[in-house]
């Protein structure tokens, strides 16, 4: 009961769900795309890909609030974990519940299960903040340098399992599109881990924000600027592969409303304008929607 009260505040199911589904087959249709290769969305290994994803987020959720607890009790108490809504020990047996359900679901895709393994690894290192906790702690940005490339290597894992189940070799893969579609989700990712942390004046304590360390309008251009490389990205792939209308009407939407979230903050920044996670995300999801729907015009 306890942790089903947590992931209602925290790791909300169907959403996180949905958004893994939506990862997953929006990845490896575009794969199969550029590989000359029918996808199934409802396929063993897309469905591998889908559980993997979801319960590697939650398992990442957990690690945080492991890592975070100190924090949370002086900064954010009324969290689940620092108001006692829910437990320790709660918490570290779902963590290793959701461990033995990545592996064993993993079990399953031949050699892609060691790639799966080895996106558990980095992640126990991020948990275990790569055995330097004092330096990272004091350092948002090389915490940042360390743990964001989970997100390149977890897409990495969906391309071996893409190639699993075609029974290709690393060799045969095209590699200039598949690391760019790497890059372009890894951009966008990456723009939504700064956005989450952008303060207005009146919000900031002694929470350390990406809006402390380069400024409002510094950060503001960081993760614009990284949103507007994946952007590029997917104009390219536009032109390269000649996808629909659907899919740049989708694409420019969603850029569009990620720009609109900024530009709005920069006019009149204040606690309601700062929440540019929410664009962020929804770029996010604009960005894979076309992205599933592009190959699936051509099909």
């Amino acid at each position: 009961m306890r942790m089903k009260v947590y992931l209602g505040e925290m790791f909300p199911i169907p959403q996180r769900l949905a958004c893994s589904y939506l990862l997953a087959t929006s990845v490896i249709s575009f794969l199969g795309r550029i590989h000359g290769k029918e996808t199934s969305i409802y396929s063993l290994y897309t469905l591998v890909g889908t559980w993997s994803i979801f319960v590697l987020m939650l398992i990442l959720r957990l690690m945080d609030e492991l890592k975070d607890r100190e924090i949370d009790r002086e900064l954010f108490q009324t969290r689940p974990l620092p108001s006692g809504k829910v437990l320790e020990p709660d918490i570290k047996v779902s963590l290793i519940v959701g461990i033995i359900l990545y592996l064993a679901a993993n079990i399953f895709v031949s050699h892609a299960f060691w790639m799966a393994v080895f996106v558990l690894w980095y992640s126990l290192m991020m948990f275990k903040h790569f055995f330097i906790p004092r330096i990272l702690r004091r350092s948002l940005l090389l915490t940042l340098t360390t743990h964001n490339p989970i997100i390149p290597i977890m897409l990495f894992y969906v391309l071996i399992l893409f190639s699993a189940e075609h029974k290709l070799s690393l060799r045969n893969l095209n590699w200039p599109p598949s690391l760019l579609l790497i890059g372009m989700y890894w951009a966008m990712f990456f723009s939504w881990e700064i956005a989450r942390k952008i303060r207005s004046k009146e919000e900031e304590n002694a929470y350390v924000t990406y809006s402390q360390i380069f400024g409002r309008s510094g950060a503001l251009l960081v993760a614009g600027g990284a949103q507007t490389i994946a952007f590029a990205i997917g104009l390219y792939f536009f032109w390269a592969l000649s996808f629909s209308e659907i899919y740049l009407a989708i694409l420019l939407a969603g850029y569009g409303m990620a720009m609109w979230g900024h530009l709005r903050f920069v006019i009149n920044p204040n606690p309601m304008t700062s929440k540019l996670k929410l664009f962020a995300e929804g770029y996010i999801l604009s960005v894979l929607a076309a992205l599933i729907i592009g190959p699936i015009q051509y099909v």
